[in-house]
């Protein structure tokens, strides 16, 4: 009798739908996501092996987190890599959404990560993310003692060259992925340059931003959310001491902040502060005025239990390239309601 290797998360699915899998080979519609550790290599520079496993164990512990929070499926991990799928065992309407908003969360994961790496004697690793939608095959392959589960398509190759691609922090995804988030999503085109040869003619995009669903607060929200995770430098006026934050979120009502604990630069409420958005694109200026009129101390939750801080900042003054890619939030809130 063979014996038949499946993913273990794609096991629960399958347990939680009542459902199972097609012995026989089967297309599927599914959003392929790969993500890569940059600069892998160079740890074993500067730690042993039994350091590297611990940052790689907590780097992965936390991502798989995330990918299950947003109904995906760890299909393997290898070496650097993670690879995740959506549409498993079912296609689901809403699986290029929770593909990307998963990759946005992932950096913000990293960004909460910080302090035990350097608690552990590391810099954060960079990732670059890659995300594809096609129609895939799916089945076993192998020898009859152990068939392993596995996807064939084009997703999956394009998905694996764009987190290549996609250094520092970036999140690269394919035309089709794109046409189905577009309506509800900030995308950059990437220019044609020195690319692998299945990606030498596609569109591709770095995706940005994406219009944020939340169950919780969504019928108490006055304003709509793009959430993005991007670092920023932040400055206060009154000293002019700067320190990292992330940005998590922007709205017409203003900016949402995450910062680690730093009690050499405690921002307060009613404090004026400088934000250096030249590598956010979105807000469609290099620098921004505001104001904070929100702070709250956050732990982390799952396997990230650091203190933090969750800051909401008053734009001072909105530009208009803002209000106008903010207005895609509007739709965004809409359709995503709808699927």
């Amino acid at each position: 009798m063979d014996k038949l290797q499946i993913p273990p998360d794609l096991v629960k699915k399958l347990e939680k739908e009542g459902t199972f899998i097609n012995i026989e080979r089967e297309q599927k519609k599914v959003t392929v996501l790969f993500i890569y550790l940059t600069a892998f290599s160079h740890m074993f520079k500067k730690h042993d092996t039994e350091t590297v496993f611990a940052i790689i164990d907590l780097y992965f512990r936390m991502l798989h987190s995330i990918v299950q929070k947003n109904n995906g499926i760890v299909n393997k991990f290898i070496g650097d890599s993670l690879m995740a799928v959506w549409g498993l065992p079912v296609p689901h309407a809403n699986d290029a959404y929770n593909a990307v908003r998963t990759a946005i969360e992932m950096r913000m994961g990293i960004f909460h990560l910080i302090p035990e790496l350097v608690r552990i004697g590391t810099v954060p690793l960079e990732v670059g993310i890659g995300i594809g939608t096609s129609t895939a095959t799916c089945g076993f392959i192998g020898p009859s003692s152990v068939r392993d589960f596995t996807l064939v398509g084009e997703c999956i190759l394009k998905a694996a060259r764009l987190e290549l691609m996609a250094s520092d922090n970036r999140i690269f995804i394919d035309r089709t992925t794109a046409e189905e988030v577009r309506p509800y999503s900030y995308l950059i085109s990437i220019p044609h340059g020195s690319r692998p040869y299945i990606l030498k003619n596609e569109k591709i995009y770095e995706l940005e931003g994406i219009y944020e669903l939340s169950q919780e607060f969504e019928s108490v929200r006055r304003y709509p959310r793009v959430i993005v995770a991007k670092a920023v430098g932040i400055t206060k006026s009154s000293t002019k001491k700067r320190k990292v934050g992330l940005i998590s979120s922007i709205g017409e009502g203003g900016l949402g902040i995450e910062m680690h604990e730093n009690k050499d630069f405690n921002l307060e409420i009613g404090e004026k502060i400088i934000i250096d958005s030249r590598h956010l694109s979105l807000l469609g200026t290099n620098k921004i005025n505001g104001i904070v009129i929100r702070k709250q101390e956050l732990q982390g939750e799952g396997i990230i239990y650091l203190k933090k801080w969750d800051i909401g900042i008053k734009l001072l003054e909105l530009p208009e390239k803002t209000k106008k890619i903010l207005e895609k939030a509007i739709v965004g809130r809409t359709m995503i309601k709808n699927l």
